[in-house]
């Protein structure tokens, strides 16, 4: 973090010290322009939450191939962005998705977010009489320790395929990260048709064992079996029949991840001038079963910018409906632009597997960026202040950390340079 806020604030020195005019930005052009997002405090008020760590980690990742464009030619510097991608950052950012929720419940961890470790990347340092603990008070999020590495790759893949049809990143700064993290979330699912085990033997201390083993194993296990003797690890030969046709109707499922037109590196139909559009679907795990969802985006007139979506809940024998819509940084005024997002659906009434009764819930989100530096002439266009609140009802929302009805306030920084 504290690297972060030397970044952050070297680049308003530069701003600030470069600035010859001091106009604001016109309206028109904010919606032209790639946008840097930071979330330096976000709730709960702990390490990183899974939100915060994605939209960070995501606008770093994008200003550090920007970069690296100017010192390597685009084979090296794609090749640069796969190996840090496969060694490094997916694995970091997936188990960060893992301590993000055991943060978040006041569970201390370790991440090793190594693709050369000994289990190629997992979250360690937790006790046996944590996680039974866990599974017996609140099976809910016990059952999300589990999905939300997963949860996290999804979401991450969703903000780049969002960024690319708005016309607000280009495809050559994000493909690479974005068709390898399809691939590796992919992979979870589909290991279950070729009976691949990524678990060995626990470890004798059990600090040193991964908090839940292979996720998409162990996670059908114990939907299906929630109390069952507690071990940590699932290999393929611990799944019943019953599981086993399950987890490959996860891997057929996975498949939906592939609907989308940037697989081919097209990020968006224009229908007209003025009109952009891009639609897709996707699929991943929740802590009651899994999900399915149909994307619609939609720019009209270079600035006002729709996000849909329609959303299939799914548990062990039902389905329960949601969807929800946003309008993406839209200019207020000169200097302010907001984003709104709302959210219905209807969920497991307790967020069981087995549950045959839902219960509705709702979330809105709001962020406001107002720019405080504006510098048209510069390299940097702009620097902002950034408030945001999240109020929702009872229930799953991806990203969000808490399950029960809450509201949260978050702060940061957004940076706005040419394309």
């Amino acid at each position: 973090m504290r690297r972060l806020f030397t970044l952050i604030l070297f680049l308003l020195g530069s701003a600030v010290l470069k600035g010859e005019e001091k106009d604001s930005i016109k309206s028109h052009s904010i919606s032209e322009k790639a946008v840097y997002s930071f979330i330096i405090q976000d709730s709960p008020a702990k390490l990183f939450t899974m939100r915060q760590f994605n939209l960070d980690y995501l606008s770093v990742y994008r200003l550090s191939h920007h970069m690296t464009e100017n010192f390597f030619s685009p084979k090296i510097n794609y090749l640069i962005q796969a190996a840090t991608n496969f060694f490094f950052f997916i694995p970091l950012t997936h188990e960060e998705g893992h301590r993000a929720i055991l943060s978040s419940l006041n569970i201390g961890s370790i991440s090793q977010p190594f693709f050369l470790s000994k289990r190629g990347g997992y979250i360690n340092g937790v006790t046996d009489n944590s996680l039974i603990n866990l599974r017996n008070k609140d099976f809910p999020n016990f059952a999300r320790l589990y999905t939300s590495g997963l949860e996290s790759d999804y979401m991450l893949t969703h903000r780049e395929e969002t960024m690319l049809a708005f016309g607000k990143e280009k495809f050559k700064y994000l493909g690479v990260e974005y068709l390898m993290r399809k691939v590796m979330m992919m992979q979870y699912y589909l290991m279950g048709f070729v009976k691949f085990d990524t678990d060995g033997l626990e470890e004798s201390n059990e600090l040193n064992r991964d908090i839940v083993g292979n996720d998409v194993y162990g996670i059908v296990r114990q939907l299906h079996r929630p109390a069952m003797t507690f071990q940590r690890y699932t290999k393929y030969s611990d799944l019943t029949q019953e599981e086993i046709d399950y987890v490959r109707k996860m891997g057929y499922r996975s498949l939906f991840n592939l609907v989308n037109l940037n697989i081919l590196g097209i990020p968006y139909l224009r229908i007209s001038g003025n009109l952009i559009v891009n639609f897709g679907m996707g699929h991943t795990m929740s802590p009651f079963g899994d999900f399915t969802d149909e994307n619609l985006w939609v720019k009209y007139k270079k600035k006002l910018m729709i996000e849909s979506y329609f959303r299939q809940f799914q548990n062990r024998d039902n389905t329960f409906l949601a969807g929800g819509i946003g309008i993406k940084e839209y200019p207020l005024t000169d200097r302010f632009i907001s984003t709104v997002n709302i959210h219905l659906w209807k969920q497991p009434v307790n967020l069981g597997f087995n549950d045959v009764k839902g219960k509705s819930g709702a979330a809105i989100e709001w962020i406001g960026k107002y720019f405080v530096v504006t510098n048209p002439k510069g390299q940097i266009k702009g620097i902002s202040l950034d408030l945001g609140f999240t109020y929702k009802t009872a229930g799953f929302l991806p990203e969000e950390s808490k399950m029960q009805r809450n509201f949260g306030l978050r702060f940061g920084t957004s940076i706005a340079l040419d394309k």
